[in-house]
Order: structure tokens, then sequence, then C-alpha cells
């Protein structure tokens, strides 16, 4: 399993939009990369340890205060090897990953994101490689798909910009050979995606 700076480096080379961001070794790492992100900022632990980091505290959201920032990175190497700092976006959270079954072979898998897509369990699948006219029907399954039209004062998903994604992202994992892939939250502004989250691997492993 990649770590998470890993993962976003691997999306990010193979032409998907990842949050800016910058993964920190030490203190010096660390302040700089706060004085070229614009603020607020979120701070997560860079593991291949955890698989859900919120568990140990290891996400620190709303920083915008330097001193604090010190301190929750000081806080978070004890946790893991290194800190992943990133700009903290507003949007619509979505969840996209990918699967293998014995039966069924790569499975993509799309629903509502964030921190309740388990409790929630809105989600749908399809074999990959997917087409347009499967991506429309992903959508179409969710119960809570409404939230994807501008939901109290929330952004409106550009269904064609998701469509297409799912049709990618289906065939990057195919080409990848991706064993699991779990990118929650990719997060919906009106105009664009951006992956803020992402825990991979591959049957290479690789990391480049």
């Amino acid at each position: 399993m990649l770590s998470l700076s890993n993962s976003l480096r691997f999306m990010k080379t193979r032409g998907f939009n990842v949050v800016r961001f910058y993964e920190c070794k030490n203190k010096n790492e660390f302040l700089s990369a706060f004085d070229k992100l614009d603020k607020p900022i979120v701070m997560k632990i860079d593991s291949e340890k955890y698989t859900h980091k919120t568990e140990v505290s290891g996400v620190v959201m709303n920083i915008t205060d330097k001193r604090e920032a010190l301190m929750q990175f000081n806080r978070l190497m004890l946790l893991g090897e290194s800190v992943v700092v990133q700009e903290q976006l507003k949007g619509v959270e979505l969840i996209l990953g990918v699967t293998n079954d014995t039966s069924f072979g790569t499975l993509i898998m799309f629903g509502m994101g964030g921190v309740f897509v388990e409790l929630l369990q809105d989600v749908s699948f399809r074999a990959c490689p997917i087409n347009l006219q499967d991506a429309e029907e992903m959508i179409n399954d969710l119960k809570m798909k409404e939230l994807l039209n501008g939901f109290r004062n929330q952004p409106k998903v550009n269904k064609t910009l998701l469509k297409r994604l799912l049709v990618k992202l289906s065939k990057f994992a195919v080409e990848n050979k991706v064993l699991t892939l779990d990118l929650n939250p990719i997060i919906f502004d009106k105009n664009n995606y951006y992956i803020v989250d992402a825990r991979m691997d591959t049957l290479t492993n690789t990391e480049h």
C-alpha cells in the first residue's frame, strides 16, 4: 500500500487533478510549505500504517496560525513518517475507488464521500472499464444524487466532468493493474475536481 504522498504523486503524474500539497519530513520543510500555501490548511499524517487517519487524530483542519501549525506538526510526526500539508478546499465531497473481486475482476466504485461514507453506504459499482453511459447510470444509482445538484448552497457538481472522470479512472485502474484505490474525498466545485486524499495498492506497488 502506497503512502498518502506517494499515492497523490502517482495520481498527479497520470493526469488527475490533485490538491496543492507538500510532504514535510522536518520543521524547515514544514515552515516553507506553510508559507507557500493559501490558508486555511489541512495537515495529515503520512504513513502506510493507518487505514483511517481520523481514528488516531491524524487529520487537522482549519489551520491558519503558524504557531498552532508547528505544534500540530510536532504531534503528527510522532504518529507517522512525515506530514502532508494541503490547501483546504470547499465543495461537494465524493468518493471514488477501485477494488478487485474474484468473480467480477476490477470494479470501480462511486458514492457520496467524506466521513459518513461507511455510515450511509450510498455507493455504486461497475466492472472496469466503463463508458459514459455506465458512468451516468452509476450517478443515477445513488439515493442521495440530488446532493450533486447544489443542495443548500453547496456548489453544483459538473456531471459531465464527473462522468469523464469515472471513465478515465476505470481505464487507469485496468492499465495500471490497480488492486485497491480509495479516493475519499474528491472535492468538486462548480468548475473542477481535486483529489485530496488517496490510498493505493498496485501489482507493481510503484512509487513513480
